[in-house]
């Protein structure tokens, strides 16, 4: 059994955690960054799945070990995490995508965050705001927003909340893996990410409720052994009261390991 486990520790400490992205790179394509490459013979370990927490061969088996899995992977990692979203009537159109939100992490309590048109908790309840932003120092956080409409900011400090579990990055990656990697069939590839091994995973089937309004599904996620889902791009139509609307969200791990956070121009405005 301790040669099992020497094995499957062999592999976590191989995954690396390099950049997948550059930081101009605006959107998921593998063609252009992922190079295939042959699956070795896969030797026996006590891990349930073998390729990475929750994955096998040929589906997402286990979404909440996946879950779990990402969680654990960028919890002492810094980097820059980019979710962008986009939608179209064009039925044969390409789907523009925008930033939503950009996150720059360097420790779990010392980040900035920024989204754009959101509807927040604030101290009164969920509101709408526009150009919402935060910065954490590790001692205090503090959130910059403006109510649609106006052009003044409001600033207050809010309780400390560790990246992981921030509803802007953390919680906003793992629930769109839950979303949208809930995939009973996919195939599964391995390929080389800074020379390091990875997966590709594409879904075409995917398992929600709603999935009697949606067709031309697509997912495409690029996860590391040891779970980390680098990045992840969906498309689908979905049809309800008006034409149908192409949607894509797509979201991105950039400068992994590089990435370093400053004060934001407005904080000493906000003192």
């Amino acid at each position: 059994m301790r040669w099992r486990l020497l094995v499957a520790l062999a592999v976590v400490l191989t995954a690396g955690c390099g950049s997948l992205f550059g930081a101009g790179q605006q959107s998921f394509d593998a063609t252009d960054t992922l190079t295939p490459a042959p699956v070795p013979e896969v030797t026996p370990t006590p891990e349930r799945w073998g390729i990475a927490p929750g994955l096998t061969g040929d589906a997402v088996a286990d979404i909440d070990a996946l879950v779990a899995a990402h969680r654990a992977a960028t919890t002492d990692r810094s980097y820059v995490w980019r979710e962008r979203h986009g939608s179209t009537t064009r039925p044969n159109g390409s789907v523009p995508l925008f930033d939503r939100t950009v996150a720059r992490v360097e420790l779990q309590s010392v980040y900035r965050v920024w989204s754009g048109d959101e509807r927040v908790r604030l101290r009164s309840g969920l509101t709408n705001v526009a150009n919402y932003s935060e910065y954490a120092d590790g001692t205090e956080r503090i959130v910059r927003y403006r109510y649609v409409g106006r052009t003044d900011y409001e600033h207050y400090r809010v309780h400390p909340i560790d990246a992981v579990a921030h509803r802007h990055i953390g919680l906003g990656a793992t629930d769109a893996i839950e979303r949208y990697l809930a995939v009973g069939n996919a195939t599964v590839a391995a390929v080389s990410v800074d020379d390091r091994r990875h997966y590709e995973v594409v879904g075409r089937d995917w398992d929600r409720p709603a999935s009697d309004r949606v067709s031309d599904y697509t997912v495409v996620a690029v996860v590391s052994p040891e779970g980390f889902v680098r990045s992840l791009d969906v498309s689908y139509t979905v049809r309800s009261v008006g034409p149908p609307r192409r949607v894509r969200y797509s979201f991105a791990y950039e400068r992994v390991g590089e990435t370093t956070v400053d004060p934001p121009a407005w904080f000493d405005g906000a003192n």
